[in-house]
């Protein structure tokens, strides 16, 4: 499902610029009248006091493509917040159907075939959680390697741990990222030197990667780990869950593709 407002969920804070964050709020404010009366881009440029260029810059860095599908994205915001669930288990439900189909749809099959291409030529495996939260996804990873076989081994982001195994790295080891934010430097810093060293990186975020990881790491996997609120109400769910959603995802197609 496309969602502007799970698409802007993946962009941290301090990532947009001053006219594009007067623009997000126009359109959150005014989301309901621009999908209502199918708001022309020229007119969302005036109403919201900024240009073409703004709105542009917005969508290319949330990976909206153009104007006409950023109105889908915003259509299908509008629907489900006009929704209206009658038990608050139900609201959970969807919540959890929704994410799922979110990250369904921003989830590139290409990336996941290029991330199994990886995992089959490496030496050695490297899945490192850079969270503490994100540990039992990353566990469940690293245990699946193991059972098919696969020199794997379990990682946090301890810095002498990963300095260690960076340096005694060869060519074609793997490194598998995983993280909520990837805003850390040291973690920019760390993909760069696994890249010099002829080693493999893959990227699995809830934010866009910076410049530097987007160079340096081969395959990038970005995720919606924010659920959109439902009229008004606040619904936690879980940050685990769109990783796990993901490794299903990743072992389901590294099993078909060994068949």
């Amino acid at each position: 499902m496309r969602s502007f407002l799970a698409k802007l969920s993946t962009v941290g804070d301090g990532n947009l610029t001053s006219r594009e964050e007067v623009l997000v709020d126009f359109i959150k404010t005014n989301s309901k009248d621009i999908v209502e009366f199918n708001i022309k881009i020229d007119e969302l440029a005036k109403r919201a006091k900024t240009g073409f260029s703004a709105i542009y810059g917005l969508l290319k860095k949330i990976d909206i493509d153009g104007y006409r599908d950023f109105m889908i994205c915003l259509a299908n915001d509008v629907e489900h917040s006009e929704l209206n669930f009658a038990q608050n288990d139900q609201c959970v439900s969807n919540a959890y159907i929704n994410i799922i189909k979110q990250n369904h749809t921003v989830i590139k099959k290409n990336n996941l075939v290029a991330t199994i291409e990886l995992i089959n030529k490496a030496p050695r495996v490297f899945v490192c959680y850079w969270e503490g939260v994100l540990k039992g996804p990353a566990m469940d990873l690293s245990n699946f390697f193991f059972e098919q076989g696969l020199n794997v081994y379990l990682l946090d982001s301890d810095w002498d741990s990963i300095n260690e195994r960076v340096n005694s790295s060869t060519k074609d080891d793997l490194f598998i990222f995983i993280t909520k934010y990837g805003t850390s430097t040291h973690l920019s810093k760390v993909i760069e030197t696994i890249g010099g060293k002829k080693g493999n990186s893959i990227f699995i975020s809830g934010k866009v990667p910076s410049k530097s990881i987007k160079e340096n790491a081969l395959v990038k996997h970005t995720l919606i780990v924010d659920s959109v609120e439902f009229q008004n109400k606040k619904i936690y769910i879980s940050k685990t869950l769109p990783f796990h959603y993901f490794n299903d995802l990743l072992i389901y197609h590294y099993l078909n593709t060994k068949k």
